[in-house]
């Protein structure tokens, strides 16, 4: 299907400038926006940037790194592009510099999740949240300054799962959506669910640049003049908004 979309947009007449660029990736697994299997880039992201590339005749190569070193590279000039990014994230590291965002590529969502029978119990019981090493549950900042949530950290979603389906953790501070595909995939679809009555963060993933803004305003005008495309491709993998289901 992806093959099929690159070739009926290679048939639209891209824009002067074609060019090769490196597109910096996450390499930890957070399917459907994305992941690596055996090296490649794939996921909803990978999908949405070679229909963009293939459009303007650019050539998108992906280079899968760990988040930290990610955006090192990136802020080094040793990568064309980011993605995701998002301007809140590492906001103090990137004040010294110019970066360029696009527009929204994906909506996102991040949230606590609960064991069913915990739904809807309020913050008050949350006293160990656990989340991703790197991820910044923002809602819940002062409440883990003042001392009154301990912050848990784990470098892999399985293992963040494992400790809230085994009670070491009240709730979990990730993306709904991959949660419920990381779970679809074990079989335990329902054994943690999305509170949204406690506190979360309604986002988007954005593209991002250095040195090539000019291909961020391509990337813009993509987003809008092929809407119907990008929202095949959000269809496709599940991207939607868990509170408006858009």
């Amino acid at each position: 299907m992806r093959v099929l979309l690159i070739c009926l947009l290679l048939g639209l007449a891209p824009l002067a400038g074609a060019e090769t660029f490196t597109v910096g990736v996450e390499l930890q697994p957070y399917m459907p926006y994305s992941s690596v299997v055996e090296g490649h880039y794939v996921g909803y992201g990978r999908d949405l940037l070679d229909a963009f590339a293939a459009q303007q005749g650019h050539v998108f190569v992906y280079q899968p790194l760990p988040v930290r070193r990610l955006l090192n590279d990136f802020l080094n000039g040793r990568l064309d592009f980011k993605y995701p990014d998002n301007p809140r994230w590492n906001a103090d590291k990137k004040q010294a510099y110019k970066v360029y965002f696009s527009q929204a590529a994906a909506p996102a969502i991040d949230g606590v999740l609960v064991k069913p029978q915990f739904l809807g119990q309020g913050k008050e019981r949350l006293r160990r949240l656990g989340t991703q090493r790197g991820f910044t549950p923002w809602p819940y900042l002062d409440d883990i300054k003042a001392g009154k949530i301990l912050l848990i950290q784990a470098n892999q979603i399985d293992s963040l799962l494992a400790m809230a389906l085994n009670d070491r953790v009240d709730g979990v501070y990730l993306n709904p959506q991959v949660v419920q595909h990381q779970l679809y995939n074990s079989t335990k679809t329902e054994s943690l669910v999305f509170d949204p009555s406690l506190a979360h963060q309604d986002d988007y993933y954005f593209l991002s640049t250095l040195n090539h803004p000019e291909v961020i305003e391509q990337f813009d005008a993509f987003l809008i003049n092929q809407a119907e495309l990008v929202q095949t491709l959000k269809d496709r993998h599940g991207i939607s908004n868990p509170l408006t289901g858009h």
